[in-house]
């Protein structure tokens, strides 16, 4: 067994460093056994410190079940929702409790093709009706925008050498090994905070020698990263000597790359066909266990591709070569980090372009070659590149010449030039609405003036409609009442003779009395 697994700690007490961060961690723990919903948990911090082992150790303590998915492996969003999506909304069949989901790597997804793994994630968080936690190394990563705002985030720090040290030291009392303790604080120190490494390089010191020196502990590599790979190829190519190219490939990097590094320098250093032909059979046999590894998940097989890649490659060669050799890092690699700038150039021209063109990015990807046509012309893709709001660097993707700075100033002046046409064009126009809303108010207003002065006349008219009206009314009333008085008159001049009758016989009737009187 391996003393990293040998050795690692069985209950949440028996973590090393971090102790604030593993109370934290506890409370949420605890409160979800107790039906109290929390928010997933993302740990952060450098490998070594514990984040794994901790995220396994509250699986095993507080919950029923721990399902774990590395989400640098499994990136489309298919098959991250198929393996943990379903089991975010579901509970164990068989036991009480909730289940723990850990998902490692998520700062490991990237580019387009990711996208969707990003996407099941968020989903995930967003839905999970169990406590989820999920580790990443990198905490300034850009992938962990928008997790971080749906999770409780806990950033890890490196254990310290002190603490390194004391477990370095039990180990040494465990294994009944010798040791010198400057030995021990050295090792503590170069392990840079990582526990793991101390404890692997160890295990790696005692396979030749139970006495642990300082001359033992200088055969170590630090993490110095390329430049230890470097190192390790020089003595695998160089050297025909089993343990000292046993302790070179001791390095922290990954067997991925390291096999590169290996690979693309035998040419370099080996002259003859036939130990370059030997060479790259081994490091053939180095890649199957490689993939062997990666398909199966166990990594066991790294052993073997250590051992094909660095032993092999070095025995492959009759005899060692004192000739200078320049090596290089692997092609493949730049090639890699070529591609991928151009990838990334790819995703950001496009997701531009879409927005405009209202059509997926994909679509866009198959027409670019088109648009490289359009961008020959000066003036034509200077009008693009505005129109897509794309900068220099986004040129580039369709043409190796910059846009001359004269097309530019054209441009702009012929730009100006429009604006100011336009403008005189839209102050016209305002002139013209002036002058027709002035014109429009004129002719209401005499509509309205014709309006009153006919309501005027037409009352006059109707006022002496009604006055004639009146005075036929009036002439007929008084020419009937001038008939009913001529009906009457005679009948007033009867009775004004038989007045004056009667006054005369008065009269004559005193004028007898007076005469017989006198």
């Amino acid at each position: 067994m391996k003393w990293v697994e040998k050795y690692s700690p069985k209950t949440l007490g028996d973590v090393l460093g971090n102790a604030k961060i593993k109370a934290e961690i506890e409370v949420w723990a605890k409160n979800w056994s107790n039906g109290i919903v929390q928010k997933p948990l993302l740990l952060m911090g450098p490998p070594g410190v514990g984040k794994t082992t901790i995220a396994h150790l509250v699986g095993k303590e507080y919950f029923s079940e721990t399902i774990e998915v590395n989400a640098s492996d499994k990136r489309s969003y298919d098959i991250l929702k198929r393996s943990i999506g379903e089991a975010s909304q579901t509970r164990s069949l068989f036991q009480d409790g909730y289940k723990l989901l850990i998902m490692d790597e998520v700062d490991g997804i990237n580019g387009r093709d990711d996208s969707g793994g990003v996407r099941a994630i968020n989903e995930t968080i967003k839905n999970t009706k169990q406590p989820l936690i999920m580790m990443a190394n990198d905490p300034y990563s850009k992938r962990l925008t928008t997790i971080k705002s749906k999770c409780q985030a806990i950033k890890f720090t490196k254990v310290h050498s002190n603490t390194i040290n004391a477990q370095l030291k039990k180990i040494c009392a465990n294994e009944d090994i010798k040791y010198d303790p400057e030995a021990l604080k050295a090792l503590s120190k170069q392990s840079n905070g990582d526990l793991r490494s101390a404890i692997t390089s160890l295990e790696a010191i005692v396979d030749s020698d139970k006495n642990i020196t300082m001359d033992s502990i200088n055969v170590i590599s630090k993490k110095d990263g390329e430049q230890n790979i470097f190192d390790t190829v020089r003595t695998v190519l160089k050297s025909k000597n089993p343990e000292h190219v046993k302790d070179a490939m001791r390095v922290d990097a990954q067997p991925s790359m390291l096999i590169e590094f290996i690979a693309e320098n035998i040419p370099r250093e080996y002259d003859k066909l036939d130990e370059i032909v030997k060479a790259y059979e081994m490091i053939a046999l180095a890649d199957l266990n490689l993939g062997r590894a990666f398909r199966t998940q166990n990594y066991v097989y790294w052993k073997y591709a250590f051992l094909f890649m660095g032993r092999g490659v070095a025995a492959s060669k009759k005899q060692t070569y004192k000739k200078f050799a320049r090596y290089t890092g692997s092609t493949i690699f730049q090639k890699m980090s070529k591609s991928r700038k151009r990838k990334n150039l790819v995703e950001d021209v496009t997701d531009k372009m879409s927005i405009k063109l209202h059509t997926s990015p994909k679509e866009l990807e198959k027409q670019l070659p088109f648009y490289e046509i359009l961008f020959e012309d000066n003036e034509r893709a200077y009008d693009l590149k505005e129109y897509f709001k794309l900068d220099d660097d986004e040129v580039k993707l369709f043409r190796s010449r910059k846009i001359p700075a004269s097309v530019e100033k054209n441009r702009i002046k012929e730009l100006k030039k429009q604006q100011e046409l336009e403008e005189k064009e839209i102050q016209k126009q305002k002139k013209e609405l002036e002058k027709q809303n002035k014109s429009t108010k004129k002719k209401k207003n005499e509509d309205t003036k014709t309006e009153i002065q006919d309501s005027i006349v037409n009352s006059h008219k109707s006022s002496e409609k009604q006055s004639v009206v009146k005075d036929d009314n009036d002439n007929h009333v008084k020419t009937k009442k001038q008939s009913t008085k001529t009906k009457e008159m005679p009948v007033k001049t009867e009775s004004k003779s038989s007045k004056q009758e009667n006054k005369e016989s008065k009269s004559k009737k005193y004028k007898q009395t007076t005469l017989f009187d006198f």
